[in-house]
């Protein structure tokens, strides 16, 4: 998953690195966060749809859901 040294919080205005920022300066680190979680939770579930091909039981098919989870980071 992206991991960036960024840090933005929000109270009553954004906060870059703790200094104050306009929503234009943080818009692009926000918008490459939300892909590469989008990302990750497509390889999920496409992984998840593999996994309903081999006909496991509910205990295989979740233990297998977690070591992916997991494999991704999640």
């Amino acid at each position: 998953m992206l991991r960036t040294t960024e840090i933005i919080t929000y109270c009553n205005g954004f906060l870059l690195n703790g200094q104050p920022a306009d929503r234009e300066q943080i818009e692009d680190i926000f918008e490459g966060r939300r892909a590469a979680a989008i990302s990750v939770w497509v390889q999920y579930e496409q992984q998840k749809q593999k996994l309903m091909l081999k006909k496991l039981t509910p205990e295989q098919y979740q233990n297998a859901c977690r070591d992916i989870a997991k494999a991704l980071g999640v």
